[in-house]
């Protein structure tokens, strides 16, 4: 059985295909040599660099490629470049995830220029040192799933701005095809100018289809034991021009039988919706996937009106959603949003006839027993009693 890794991608500095191996073989470099032996079977007249350097004064690994002939042909169609991986003396899983990623590249470059994947044609992801860092990038993808069951996540990833020139000319930073591969990845502008996401970088993320965030990948307890530093060839004044891999493992959780777990909690105040119509709404606000709880509690807030406070606990990856509907539901104008951390007790389901049982194991190694009180509505007050307490204390 393999073992479970976490793997996050904090893309501070932005997102190439080098900087991703960097980063990579920064927290593996037992894979350094492996890496240089593959990049000779793709092309000979190359000279693989794998050096550790330095940006805004953070170390990490850099990794480029300079090819030693001046014949670079930069244009290639996506079926030579494929031909070319399936023709390489390289492990075949890992041409199949080279050739799935250049496939994505491809997607997105036939819908910016309107043509069939059949007639595009890479410009500057068709020379020599792109290929190989995508090859390189899918060898290393390849090596760690082959090892561990993993999933990974990424932060917000900086679109950049400004112009970048390319084989079309001038074009807006994030350049199209760019655009088109981070739908559906959360996104940051954060003011600072330049290519910060490249093509091939993109196109890895949509490949590995990460978590938005760390929590979201439902692991349970982790615990960082690597980090890697991927050097980019650009330098910024504000920030180092880092992307920084963080690998967890999984953690024991320093309470017998529970789980430590991270949650969302959403607050807010109603002072202008009758009882009766929250009731309505937050009724439902519970019908949303990922809700763990609502709680109302009143008090005496400003004009000395009635105030409810309402409290609710979901799942973080559905918080976004969640917000959308509590300003569709309710009359509030502002809410307050927080990650929370809290402990779990493991428990398991069994059923008696008809009734579902929640069975929890104490730290103590007690073994409690609640009936599902959804199970006991139809009941009157003493069969609801009679039935708990013949199967809870049983």
């Amino acid at each position: 059985m393999k073992q479970k890794i976490h793997i996050h991608l904090d893309p501070i500095g932005g997102i190439s295909g080098d900087m991703f191996i960097s980063s990579m073989l920064d927290a593996e470099p037992r894979l350094k040599i492996k890496v240089k032996t593959l990049s000779e079977k793709i092309v000979k007249d190359i000279k693989v660099s794998i050096k550790k350097k330095s940006n805004q004064h953070i170390s990490g690994t850099k990794f480029s490629v300079e090819l030693l002939s001046k014949n670079n042909n930069q244009h290639r169609s996506f079926n030579d470049i494929k031909k070319l991986i399936e023709k390489s003396q390289i492990n075949i899983e890992v041409k199949k995830i080279a050739i799935n990623i250049f496939h994505i590249l491809a997607e997105a470059e036939s819908k910016v220029h309107g043509i069939s994947l059949e007639k595009v044609s890479f410009h500057e992801i068709g020379a020599w040192d792109s290929i190989i860092d995508n090859i390189v990038a899918a060898f290393i993808i390849h090596t760690f799933t082959k090892k561990y069951e993993i999933t990974w996540s990424c932060a917000n990833v900086p679109i950049g701005k400004g112009m970048v020139k390319t084989a079309h000319g001038l074009l807006a930073i994030p350049a199209p095809a760019t655009a088109i591969l981070l739908k559906n990845i959360n996104v940051i502008d954060d003011g600072i100018s330049g290519e910060r996401t490249t093509p091939t970088g993109a196109a890895i993320l949509s490949f590995l289809m990460p978590y938005q965030n760390i929590s979201s990948a439902g692991i349970g307890n982790l615990k960082i034991y690597k980090q890697g530093i991927g050097i980019g060839s650009k330098n910024f004044k504000v920030i180092p021009n880092i992307l920084r891999v963080l690998l967890f493992k999984e953690a024991k959780s320093p309470v017998r039988n529970t789980v430590n777990e991270v949650i969302s909690e959403i607050t807010f105040d109603i002072d202008d919706q009758s009882p009766e119509d929250l009731a309505l709404s937050l009724n439902i606000l519970r019908k949303n996937k990922g809700i763990i709880d609502i709680v109302q509690k009143p008090y005496t807030g400003k004009k000395s009106r009635i105030i409810i406070s309402v409290i609710i606990l979901c799942r973080v990856e559905k918080t976004e959603k969640l917000i959308e509907s509590i300003f569709n539901e309710t009359s509030t104008l502002g809410l307050r949003h927080s990650i929370k951390s809290r402990y779990v007790l493991n428990r398991k389901i069994t059923k008696i006839s008809h009734f579902n049982i929640k069975e929890t194991k104490r730290p103590s190694g007690m073994l409690t027993k609640k009936v599902e009180s959804n199970d006991l509505k139809n009941y009157s007050y003493i069969n609801r009693k009679s039935i708990k307490d013949k199967i809870e204390n049983n």
